[in-house]
């Protein structure tokens, strides 16, 4: 185990009980609330169900350190969509009323880095598949 190790271990935890308390906030919250914002921005329902799903079990995945590359890339992905589709027009920052996609982008980031490095000796990747 290095100071590597630790960081990625750090982040992978931090990021993914943030994804794993979004998934829970938009079942809890109401999951109809989230399709309907969805279908208003012309992105069929199901997928509210979809990203919700992902971000709950993904979020835990990346706790465990199960799937970190692939979470990662979802992770992007959902990350890009939403900036297209809903936070782009507003702006970096923000008008003032909204907040901007400055957190997405960091969140797009921080996919990406767990798609790119290298795997962590602290993950259940690790434990399960020795030699990848």
């Amino acid at each position: 185990m290095n100071k590597q190790d630790i960081g990625t271990l750090i982040l992978r935890i931090l990021f993914g009980f943030t994804f794993l308390l979004h998934g829970v906030a938009k079942f809890q919250g109401g999951i109809t609330n989230t399709v309907g914002f969805f279908e208003s921005l012309g992105i069929p329902g199901f997928m509210a169900y979809v990203v919700a799903s992902v971000e709950l079990v993904g979020g835990l995945a990346l706790v465990l350190g199960l799937g970190t590359r692939i979470i990662g890339a979802t992770f992007a992905i959902i990350m890009v969509v939403a900036i297209v589709t809903v936070k782009l027009p507003l702006g970096l920052l923000g008008e003032g009323v909204a907040a901007g996609y400055e957190l997405e982008l960091i969140f797009f980031a921080v996919s990406a880095y767990f798609v790119f490095a290298n795997r962590s000796e602290i993950s259940l990747d690790a434990k399960i598949f020795p030699n990848n």
